[in-house]
C-alpha cells in the first residue's frame, strides 16, 4: 500500500473515532507568500523565495497546519469531503496534507505544523548536524533528496554528500562543491552509495515518497519539514523539524 493511502486510512479512523465526520466543520486553506510563511531570514535562497512553491495553510477549530504546494488557489470543505479528495491531483494532496496537519494538531497528536520564521530557518542546519551526530552516529555518506541550500552546505562539511532535486533549474548546478543530480533518474544510484537518506517531507505531496523508501530499503530515512508532520506522527516515520511551530 502506498504511504499516502495508508496515511489516509489511518487518519480516517482517527476522525471517525473523534466523531468529526458527523460535524459540519470547515477547513479553509490559503496560499501564503514567502514573506508570510517564513518572514525575513538571513539567507535569500530558501526554496520558497524562488517563487515556484508556496505554503498552503489550513485552519481547523483554531489550529493550523501547513504544506508546500506549486498550485496557488484556495480550498474549503468538510472533513468528509477532505477524505474523498482525489489524491492523484497534486493540489488536492497539498490540501489534504495541510488540512490533516491542522486537524491532528487540534487533536493533540502532532506539533510543529507551522514553518519556522525570520532567523529560525538559519538555525536549522546546525541543529541537523547535531541531531544526526547523536541519532545516526555511524553515518558517513548521506543523500539529500530535495535541495535545501543551507542544509546542503552544512552537510557537505561533515559527510560525503549526494544531492538530488526535481527542479530542472537546479539539476546540474553545484552546491557546496556537490553537483545536484536528478531526483527521478539518479535516486537509486545515489542511495546505493549512502548510509542514510535525508528527504524533504514534500515528497509526500509530489508522489515520490514511495520510491524514496523503496530505494532506501533498510537504510534509515529522515524526513524534514512541515508537510509530512501528520503522516510522520501516524506512520512512525522519522522526522526532523526542530523549529517548526
Amino acid at each position: 500500500m502506498k504511504i499516502l493511502d495508508n496515511f489516509r486510512l489511518t487518519f480516517a479512523d482517527i476522525v471517525k473515532e473523534n466523531n468529526l465526520l458527523h460535524e459540519v466543520v470547515q477547513v479553509k486553506v490559503k496560499p501564503l507568500t514567502a514573506k508570510q510563511a517564513i518572514g525575513r531570514p538571513d539567507r535569500q535562497d530558501f526554496p520558497l523565495q524562488k517563487g515556484k512553491e508556496r505554503i498552503l495553510e489550513a485552519r481547523f477549530q483554531g489550529s493550523a497546519g501547513q504544506s508546500f504546494t506549486d498550485s496557488f488557489r484556495d480550498y474549503q470543505g468538510t472533513v468528509a469531503e477532505l477524505l474523498a479528495l482525489d489524491l492523484d491531483d497534486r493540489f488536492n494532496v497539498s490540501v489534504f496534507c495541510a488540512s490533516t496537519n491542522a486537524i491532528l494538531r487540534h487533536l493533540g497528536l502532532v506539533d510543529g505544523t507551522i514553518h519556522c520564521r525570520d532567523q529560525e530557518p538559519g538555525l536549522c542546519a546546525p541543529k541537523l548536524i547535531e541531531y544526526l551526530s547523536q541519532r545516526h552516529q555511524e553515518t558517513r555518506r548521506l543523500t539529500l533528496v530535495g535541495l535545501q541550500p543551507a542544509l546542503a552546505e552544512a552537510l557537505a562539511k561533515h559527510y560525503e554528500l549526494s544531492v538530488l532535486d526535481l527542479d530542472p533549474d537546479n539539476i546540474g548546478q553545484k552546491i557546496a562543491g556537490v553537483r545536484i543530480k536528478d531526483g527521478r533518474t539518479d535516486l537509486a544510484a545515489a542511495v546505493s552509495q549512502s548510509d542514510l537518506v535525508l528527504a524533504t517531507g514534500s515528497s509526500l505531496c509530489n508522489n515520490t515518497i514511495d520510491s524514496i523508501l523503496a530505494a532506501a530499503g533498510n537504510l534509515p530515512v529522515v524526513f524534514f519539514g512541515i508537510t509530512i508532520s501528520g503522516a510522520a506522527a501516524l506512520l512512525n516515520l522519522e522526522r526532523f523539524c526542530p523549529l517548526g511551530h
